[in-house]
């Protein structure tokens, strides 16, 4: 393994004692030769993920506790109009982004790793601004067309869409922010912002909420309240990561060029990603009363907690392929990628399992007998969920590694499919047909990934080792 850059000193840099930390450098003082054992990439990327998988895992569980309590809370015909608002209000803020959380994560560690606080000041400060400035523009825009957003779904949505437009600025900056704070190779932040802290006040105001008896609309605007403490939170971290931030003496540079060449593309994969997670509820939500959206929700988000560990990896990971990449270091980067993909799906195979034999149980405990009804639709996503995973961070690979273009011409097709799926099956086969339409989206993306990264990049991530874990799993389900 070639020589590292070493740690900058400069103010600011990652703290030693900071959880979660994985500076660009802390293994390298004085190269390879003073390499610790115990502190190769490997045990880094395990230690960081440990934390943030600790932490999906408590943002799940926190937000699979507050979507039971809106289902119960609100009913199903409420609760669909609640999920098709949360819709509105993620694809406006992904829009919003504009993928500058892909440049600001990778521009962040690329500058740090040279020591240049200037730039680093100038790409957090940059993205940031636009993505307000975007994300203003966007919410005026909701809260004034959510009466033709509605007229494609249920009249009754308009108000609920109308008040979820305040939270588009808020979930906005709340994102990008702690997107910021793993550019430092660190997700502690992140986690503790988006999976422990924000949702555990949002399930305090829906508690409260319902104390007082208000509607959907109060509903609504907890979750804007609770997005509005994220960003305050996001920037204490990140002013604690960053101290020169604030630090007005330090003149930024703006690499505006070098930051939309990597954001232009990956917002459009962004958007897509969004799609591959939405469009079969949007459909269904066409076709379909709002009580079977919020069946088909209840169904979709149980299936996606198979999905946490790789998210856990995908964040630290992140930075570290970027790091590599630059090194041109192949042989770690190869060896991290199998190894990262055989955790990730070893985690969500054993959910999976639990899933699949659980099914009913599970969604009779998140909203009552009735949403037992979604049984089939959540094994059918919980496979496509579990095959997303078997592919390990083929998508964040190709992302870090200066083929976004590919990976956004990939997450394209696989958002068309799902589409063309959804409208194709919903009108005949209703909850099913948005199953198989969302299945068929994450497929497709995630097979062409896994191809591009093997053309592209040379690797590989199965071998012997990798299918222990599944042989395992069959034997002790079969049991």
């Amino acid at each position: 393994m070639p020589p590292v850059t070493p740690p900058s000193s400069e103010p600011g840099s990652q703290p030693d004692d900071d959880p979660g930390s994985l500076g660009v450098g802390a293994e390298t003082q004085g190269g390879v030769e003073g390499t610790a054992q115990d502190d190769t990439y490997v045990a880094r990327v395990a230690r960081g993920a440990g934390i943030s998988t600790a932490g999906q895992g408590a943002g799940r569980v926190l937000g699979y506790a507050t979507q039971s309590a809106l289902a119960r809370g609100l009913g199903r015909e409420s609760f669909g109009l609640y999920t098709l608002g949360v819709a509105v209000v993620t694809a406006a803020q992904i829009i919003s982004q504009f993928g500058l959380d892909n440049g600001v994560v990778r521009y962040v560690a690329h500058y740090r790793a040279q020591g240049d606080t200037a730039r680093v000041r100038g790409t957090i400060l940059q993205a940031v601004g636009l993505t307000f400035a975007f994300s203003l523009v966007v919410a005026v825009a909701i809260f004034f067309g959510a009466g033709t957003i509605a007229g494609f779904f249920d009249p009754d949505l308009e108000p609920v869409v109308r008040a979820f437009a305040f939270a588009v600025p808020f979930f906005a900056l709340m994102s990008i922010i702690c997107w910021a704070t793993q550019g430092f190779q660190t997700v502690a932040y992140a986690t503790y912002t988006q999976q422990i802290l924000r949702p555990l006040i949002y399930l305090l105001l829906v508690i409260g909420v319902y104390f007082v008896g208000a509607s959907l609309v109060g509903v609504v605007a907890a979750y804007v309240i609770s997005m509005a403490l994220g960003v305050l939170i996001g920037l204490f971290f990140l002013r604690r990561l960053f101290p020169p931030l604030l630090n007005f003496r330090t003149r930024p540079k703006f690499e505006t060029r070098a930051l939309f060449g990597v954001s232009v593309p990956m917002s459009v994969s962004r958007a897509t990603q969004y799609a591959n997670n939405w469009t079969a509820i949007l459909v269904l939500g066409i076709f379909q009363p709002a009580g079977v959206v919020g069946l088909f929700q209840a169904a979709f988000r149980t299936a996606t907690f198979a999905t946490l560990v790789r998210f856990a990896f995908n964040g630290i990971f992140s930075p570290i392929i970027s790091n590599l990449h630059a090194q041109e270091n192949t042989e770690d980067l190869g060896r991290l990628y199998k190894d990262v993909t055989r955790w990730t799906f070893t985690g969500a195979f054993a959910i999976f399992l639990l899933i699949v034999l659980l099914t009913s149980e599970i969604l009779t405990v998140f909203g009552g007998k009735e949403y037992a009804a979604g049984a089939t639709a959540l094994i059918i996503v919980a496979f496509a969920q579990l095959f997303s995973t078997s592919v390990g961070p083929a998508n964040r690979m190709l992302a870090m590694t200066d083929n976004q273009t590919v990976l956004m011409i990939i997450t394209t097709i696989g958002a068309l499919t799902g589409v063309a799926v959804c409208f194709a099956l919903i009108p005949d086969f209703g909850m099913i047909g948005a199953a198989i339409g969302a299945a068929a989206a994450i497929l497709t993306e995630n097979t062409a990934t896994l191809i591009f990264v093997r053309r592209r990049l040379g690797f590989w991530p199965y071998n012997l080792v990798f299918w222990k874990p599944l042989a395992a799993g069959l034997l002790a389900a079969a049991l």
